[in-house]
């Protein structure tokens, strides 16, 4: 009889161990996203979307992010499309809607940022995904450096961020300091 009254505890308590970090952890739903965004379309938040690769949102689509919506993107050694990080590319002519609030933010990080634990990842944890690139249909008069005034189109980088040739346009990401002579291809 002790025997029994002590495992429906512990299956009781697992039972609420488990329901407590459903619903205050990361959703249970995992959508691997592979594939290019060509029609509209929405992610919620009652998934976490791991990026697998390149995603690119093409135009005329526009990729819409729920609030509290958790994106992560895999890490090079675990991407099965064969490029070198996992990053979101909004092309010219997309469009991304992602708005979130200070109690539901939108989070992208790393597959391996447990998003329950405040502080999982340390300072130096950087490199893990690519990032997230808006390309725009901006022309630039000038730049703050001679090499990117000098190449056609012109190209600036911003944050201090490495930037990269991706089929001919200038893009910044910070997945990899990749140099000039070994660009990324999308």
């Amino acid at each position: 009889m002790k025997n029994r009254l002590l495992l429906t505890g512990m299956l009781l308590a697992a039972i609420a161990a488990g329901t407590q970090s459903s619903s205050a952890g990361e959703p249970t739903n995992t959508v691997t996203i592979v594939n290019d965004i060509t029609n509209s379309t929405t992610w919620f938040n009652t998934n976490v979307y791991l990026m697998n690769g390149f995603i690119h949102v093409l135009a005329p689509a526009e990729l819409t992010i729920q609030p509290g919506t958790i994106i992560k993107g895999l890490s090079a050694g675990n991407i099965t499309s064969g490029e070198s990080a996992s990053a979101l590319f909004v092309t010219a002519g997309a469009k991304i809607h992602a708005i979130g609030t200070p109690a539901k933010p939108i989070i992208f990080t790393t597959e391996f940022d447990d998003t329950t634990v405040a502080g999982d990842m340390g300072i130096y944890d950087r490199g893990l995904w690519g990032g997230v690139v808006v390309f725009g249909k901006a022309v630039l008069n000038t730049c703050s450096d001679t090499t990117g005034n000098g190449s056609s189109p012109k190209y600036d980088v911003f944050e201090g961020l490495p930037d990269n040739l991706i089929n001919g346009q200038r893009v910044y990401r910070s997945a990899t300091a990749a140099s000039p002579s070994s660009p990324t291809k999308s």
